[in-house]
C-alpha cells in the first residue's frame, strides 16, 4: 500500500521531504511540518513551524529551504559567537 505522498510524487521528489512530516488536508493543501519539533531559538531565527503549498513541487521547494535555514542555524549556534541573528530581509 503507498501514501498519498508517494502516489502524488516523483521519486526523485520525495527526497527532499526527508525530515518532514507531510500531509494533504481536506481542502487539497499540501502541508509539512519539521521533525524532530522545532526550538524556539530556530522559531526566533525565521524557520516556520509548519509550510503550506497548493502542490507537492512548492512543497518540496519550502522544505529543502526550511532546512538548509535549519543548518544555518545550527551552524551559527556551532561556530559563531552566541544566538545568531534573524535577518528579515531572507
Amino acid at each position: 500500500m503507498t501514501s498519498t505522498l508517494e502516489q502524488a510524487c516523483d521519486p526523485d521528489l520525495r527526497g527532499a521531504f526527508r525530515r518532514f512530516y507531510v500531509w494533504r488536508d481536506a481542502a487539497g493543501l499540501w502541508r509539512a511540518r519539521p521533525l524532530p519539533k522545532l526550538t524556539a531559538g530556530e522559531v526566533a531565527y525565521g524557520v516556520l513551524p509548519e509550510l503550506v503549498a497548493d502542490s507537492p513541487l512548492q512543497l518540496a521547494y519550502k522544505c529543502t529551504w526550511q532546512r538548509s535555514r535549519r543548518k544555518v542555524y545550527r551552524y551559527l549556534r556551532k561556530y559563531g559567537a552566541g544566538e545568531p541573528e534573524h535577518d528579515p530581509a531572507s
